[in-house]
């Protein structure tokens, strides 16, 4: 997958963690501090990886006590973040055994001792949920994708790594859709939709360098890994289909993985090479491509809750995407950008012309996604609506001893999409 989580994490602008502001948190219960732990089973470079370091960053900066266990050791992309903070991951994972792997998580926490464990990845919510229990903590599992796919993936385990959670956290509503459908109570699920942090995101836009050389063609941008969810064969029909009428369209593709070789003989079918795309591998310079494009495009055929959205979004681009996931809700249909449907080829080349043929169209979809992207997923109220959740699940599971290290109020709610006019 191509880097799309590029954009480091810093420290808040003029504020050290050293020197900031008592938090509510600290001054609560004589003192105690809220401990959480983090259960991931990498801590790579993407999208839920980059969801797993905002949501320390922002614990951490709220006064919460935070400790990341991972069972893969390499911490890549982030550690120097992480290091820096003192939330440095610990490796878990040593032993290929997951009983030995469960027995190393349960003695770190013994030595913690945290209120909560969540997991990070949906592979890791059987080590969070015995361990959490072991150690009588709260125990939160989690999905990143749609649900539905993380079943299949997980083959045999899918079952008891969805219903053994009591607390199951989803980054899109779909997912929590798709987990009721399945029966899974309402009141156990619950949304923390993606975030970005703007102000590091607009420093990092600035400071950019094209990563293409400049052109007056119009480029339409697809950013992910190369695999089957993603359906970049999709792209590549629905590009082809719009070069007939913006012959000057040309495609650019931002990722790596399995299905390249297959993607490159597509291509070549369909006479886009080499003129008419570029495959470019994977990259680290995400904002660099964003600078460079006209429009994004996501062809998928499911997803949690993509963050390269977001990303295009506030780069001000128009979006094109199928309705995988959050997708549906992030873009909004003739406002943000277009939502299609997911066999609808014709509609998607359809919709690439259109924005191709009017700057003036590209500019109006791409301030308004900028807008809801200010509104709906900024960093800053991240912290505030993880504790919320942490409140109701402490009055559902009636623990008092961590209502009393919570704030009495959290300023922001689980976020409700946008109805459907």
């Amino acid at each position: 997958m191509a880097n799309t989580e590029s954009f480091l994490i810093q420290e808040p602008r003029g504020l050290s963690t050293a020197d900031s502001c008592p938090s509510p948190l600290l001054s609560m219960d004589h003192g105690r501090r809220l401990r959480l732990a983090l259960i991931a089973g990498l801590v790579g470079e993407r999208g839920a990886e980059k969801q797993l370091v905002y949501m320390a960053r922002a614990l951490d900066d709220m006064g919460v006590e935070v400790q990341i266990y991972s069972l893969k050791k390499e911490v890549g992309f982030y550690g120097p973040l992480l290091r820096a903070r003192g939330l440095e991951p610990n490796w878990v994972g040593k032993r290929q055994s997951p009983l030995l792997r469960l027995a190393a998580i349960t003695m770190e926490l013994r030595r913690f001792r945290p209120h909560i464990v969540q997991a990070t990845h949906f592979y890791t919510n059987l080590y969070a949920t015995i361990a959490g229990r072991l150690v009588g903590a709260v125990a939160i599992g989690c999905s990143r994708n749609d649900v539905f796919s993380e079943l299949r993936d997980s083959k045999g385990w899918g079952r008891l790594l969805l219903r053994l959670p009591p607390t199951l956290l989803v980054n899109s509503h779909p997912a929590k859709e798709n987990a009721l459908s399945l029966n899974l109570k309402p009141e156990n699920v619950h949304v923390i939709t993606n975030v970005i942090d703007l102000d590091d995101f607009d420093e990092r836009m600035a400071n950019a360098a094209p990563a293409l050389a400049e052109t007056h063609q119009p480029v339409a941008l697809a950013v992910g890994r190369l695999a089957p969810q993603k359906r970049l064969d999709r792209f590549l029909a629905a590009l082809a289909h719009a070069r007939t009428s913006v012959p000057a369209l040309k495609g650019v593709i931002a990722g790596d993985g399995p299905d390249r070789a297959a993607l490159e003989q597509t291509a070549a079918a369909l006479g886009l090479l080499p003129d008419g795309l570029a495959l470019l591998g994977r990259r680290n310079d995400v904002p660099g491509l964003l600078k460079c494009a006209q429009l994004l495009v996501l062809s998928s055929d499911h997803e949690g809750f993509p963050n390269v959205i977001l990303e295009g979004m506030a780069a001000r681009l128009p979006v094109i995407t199928t309705p995988a996931g959050e997708s549906r809700l992030v873009v909004q249909d003739g406002i943000t950008g277009y939502v299609v449907p997911f066999e609808d080829v014709e509609q998607m080349a359809a919709r690439m012309v259109q924005l191709a043929q009017s700057p003036s169209l590209r500019r109006q979809f791409g301030e308004a996604g900028r807008a809801r992207v200010e509104q709906r997923y900024s960093f800053d109220n991240l912290a505030d609506r993880l504790v919320a959740i942490y409140r109701r699940v402490a009055l559902r599971l009636n623990r008092p001893d961590l209502l009393q290290l919570l704030p009495t109020q959290a300023s922001a709610q689980e976020w409700k999409p946008t109805p459907k006019t």
